[in-house]
C-alpha cells in the first residue's frame, strides 16, 4: 500500500523522527516539481516554530571576543615554548575553531535559507528567458543574468527583487499602488509603480532605461546617498563608482535582444559591442588598435546566435573578426 506524503510526515522529517524508508519516499515525492513550494513553506513553517535549531553564530562570536578579552597575550611569542605547547594555545586553538566552525555553519545555513526563501531564475550566455512574475509583472531576463524573487508574499507583502546582469520590466500596477523595487549589488534601487523599464547592472557599471511611465532611482555615490526621479526616455549611466550621467535616448535603439533577436545600433562603438559580447555571449575579444574600437555602427539586423552577429559586425564595419573559440579578434581589413 502505497504511503501519502502529509504535512505531518514531512514535519517529523525535519524533526528526524522518521524511517529510511519514509526519507526514501519523500525524496520521492520531490521529483515532482509541484510538491516543491509546499515542502520549502513546511520547512519554513517548522523552522520559525523551533528556533532551537538555528545556530547562534552572534552568541559565539560574543564569548570568542570576551575570551580573548580576559587573554590579551594569547598567542605569546615571548613566552616559554613549553608554555605556548602545553597551555596556552590548545585552549586558544579550541576557541578559535569552535567560533570558525559556528560561522561557517551560520553562513551555511544564510544561503541555505535564501534558496529557501528566493526563487532564483538564471540565463546562460546566449539564453534569454521570459517571466510572469505572481503579481502579473513581465521580465525579460538577458543572457548571463540572474533575477532573484521571493517564494512567497510576492504582490501581497512585497514587491521587491534583486537583479544581477540585465533585465526588461513591464511593471502592472496593484490597487493598493504598492511599489515595485528591483535591487542591484551595484547600489542602485530601482523604485516604480508601473511601467516599462531595463536595467543593466554589470561590473562595469549600471544602466536604467526608462520605456514608459516613471521611475526613481536610488544610488550611493562615495558615502552620499543620491535620489534621481526618471522621464520617459532618459537614459542614467553610472560608472564604476557610481558617478551619475543623465542623458536622452531613442526608445529604439534599446530594444531588447530578445526581441525577435533583432540588435539595434545607433552611434554605439565597437568597444561598447565588445562589451555587450563579452557580457551576453562570455566572448574575450580584442580589439586590434583605439582608431578600430572608437569607430561607430549605425543600423539594425537580425542574428539567430554569436556568429550571425559577428558576420553582421564584420559587413557593417568592413573589418576582419575571427573566432577561434571563445576568443575573438577585430582588425582592419
Amino acid at each position: 500500500m502505497e504511503t501519502k506524503i502529509t504535512k505531518e510526515l514531512v514535519v517529523n522529517h525535519f524533526a528526524r523522527k522518521v524511517s529510511p524508508l519514509q526519507r526514501e519516499l519523500i525524496a520521492q515525492w520531490l521529483q515532482d516539481k509541484a510538491n516543491e513550494e509546499k515542502y520549502y513553506e513546511w520547512l519554513e513553517e517548522w523552522e520559525n516554530r523551533n528556533p532551537q535549531y538555528r545556530t547562534q553564530t552572534d552568541n559565539a562570536i560574543q564569548q570568542y571576543a570576551a575570551f580573548l578579552t580576559g587573554n590579551p597575550h594569547l598567542p605569546d611569542t615571548e613566552a616559554p615554548v613549553s608554555e605556548l605547547t602545553i597551555v596556552r594555545p590548545n585552549r586558544w586553538r579550541q576557541w578559535l575553531v569552535a567560533a570558525s566552525v559556528m560561522l561557517l555553519l551560520g553562513a551555511g545555513i544564510g544561503l541555505f535559507r535564501n534558496q529557501i526563501l528566493y526563487k532564483n531564475y538564471t540565463t546562460a550566455f546566449g539564453e534569454t528567458q521570459a517571466l510572469t512574475l505572481t503579481d502579473g509583472s513581465r521580465v525579460t531576463l538577458n543572457a548571463n543574468s540572474s533575477l532573484r524573487v521571493p517564494r512567497w508574499g510576492f504582490g501581497k507583502s512585497n514587491r521587491e527583487v534583486f537583479l544581477a546582469g540585465e533585465a526588461s520590466f513591464s511593471v502592472t500596477h496593484t490597487p493598493d499602488d504598492r511599489k515595485f523595487i528591483v535591487r542591484t549589488a551595484k547600489k542602485l534601487d530601482i523604485i516604480v509603480l508601473g511601467t516599462e523599464f531595463t536595467v543593466f547592472a554589470r561590473k562595469r557599471g549600471a544602466r536604467v532605461v526608462l520605456n514608459k511611465g516613471k521611475v526613481q532611482l536610488r544610488y550611493q555615490e562615495g558615502k552620499t546617498a543620491r535620489q534621481l526621479l526618471m522621464k520617459p526616455g532618459d537614459l542614467v549611466t553610472l560608472d564604476t563608482r557610481n558617478h551619475m550621467a543623465l542623458n536622452p535616448v531613442k526608445q529604439s535603439r534599446f530594444r531588447s535582444v530578445s526581441e525577435e533577436k533583432r540588435f539595434v545600433f545607433e552611434e554605439t562603438t565597437l568597444e561598447e559591442v565588445a562589451y555587450l559580447l563579452e557580457d551576453n555571449y562570455g566572448l574575450q575579444v580584442e580589439i586590434k588598435n583605439h582608431e578600430l574600437a572608437e569607430r561607430v555602427l549605425m543600423g539594425s539586423f537580425r542574428a539567430d546566435n554569436v556568429d550571425q552577429l559577428l558576420q553582421s559586425i564584420s559587413e557593417l564595419l568592413d573589418v576582419n573578426v575571427v573566432r577561434q573559440g571563445q576568443r575573438v579578434q577585430i582588425m582592419d581589413n
